[in-house]
């Protein structure tokens, strides 16, 4: 069975609009994000949620209907349809969209700024695997190699390339760990044409890989399946999910089922809305 990743997004929401009375813009609008599918909470939850943020904030801005998509490449295609406004992602991906098709704009308009941390998601008995990630992870940010590999995969790669592949250490006599990935969300995240794995988090697994002394299988989970994946011992990590960062309509756990835990966070990411640009210029 084709599985696809556990946190496709625990994405955090972000305040578009200005402060205090009613502008013409929000009074009766209702603004339609699209989402990757999240694992623990659904998209009445999170309206809830962003609407008690806003009205605590003392924030009038457009109602919000979220939709739910198992694929990046499926949230396009409705975003090109008219079924939602805007694909609510991080900046990272946001650059690689908008990098490649110049239909595509970032929203600019946003009033507070959301950011998001990366982890890596394992069942809360496997306490021994979480803390071999942790320390490397740790280690991997203090001997600066985290730094490097945001700067060659994510930073420095060009409008016109695709991030690439990344060759995943073969130790002899290693266990070997599944870890759930998406494979659908460039740069971070990314299964070529050809089903070589590439991108920024499979650099990071490749590095962690050596540094636990352990073989990785890489798994596609379909967001919709992730939660059961890593639960049913399907895989033994997901790699990755996010929780928010400061300020956020959602609290820290909203999206994380029981029996897991998280491991410390490797990457950091604002949250934005990307849509038509000649849909933003008249927002």
């Amino acid at each position: 069975m084709k599985l696809k990743i556990f946190s496709a997004l625990f994405l955090t929401l972000m305040i578009f609009t200005g402060c205090g009375n009613d502008t013409p813009q929000s009074q009766g609008k209702i603004e339609k994000v699209g989402m990757l599918t999240h694992a623990n909470i659904d998209e009445k939850q999170i309206d809830d949620y962003t609407k008690n943020f806003y009205s605590a904030q003392g924030v009038t801005t457009a109602q919000q209907q979220t939709t739910y998509y198992n694929s990046l490449n499926s949230m396009q295609m409705g975003l090109t349809a008219g079924n939602i406004d805007t694909i609510r992602t991080y900046g990272s991906v946001a650059n690689y969209m908008t990098g490649r098709d110049s239909k595509l704009a970032i929203k600019n308009s946003q009033t507070v700024q959301l950011v998001d941390n990366f982890s890596c998601a394992i069942r809360e008995n496997d306490t021994e695997l979480k803390e071999k990630f942790d320390a490397a992870i740790s280690s991997m940010k203090s001997d600066g190699t985290l730094d490097n590999l945001v700067e060659k995969y994510i930073k420095n790669l060009k409008a016109d390339e695709e991030p690439p592949a990344v060759a995943m250490p073969k130790i002899a006599g290693a266990e070997t760990i599944k870890v759930g990935v998406t494979g659908d969300l460039p740069p971070l995240d990314l299964v070529l044409a050809d089903g070589k794995p590439a991108g920024f988090n499979t650099a990071v697994l490749s590095e962690i890989s050596q540094r636990i002394v352990k073989n990785i299988e890489l798994v596609h989970i379909d967001s919709n399946a992730r939660a059961a994946a890593l639960i049913s011992g399907q895989v033994d990590v997901i790699f990755w999910v996010v929780t928010p960062e400061g300020e956020s309509p959602l609290p820290a756990n909203a999206d994380t089922p029981a029996g897991v835990t998280l491991t410390q966070s490797y990457y950091q990411d604002v949250v934005v809305d990307v849509g038509l640009g000649a849909v933003f210029a008249g927002l």
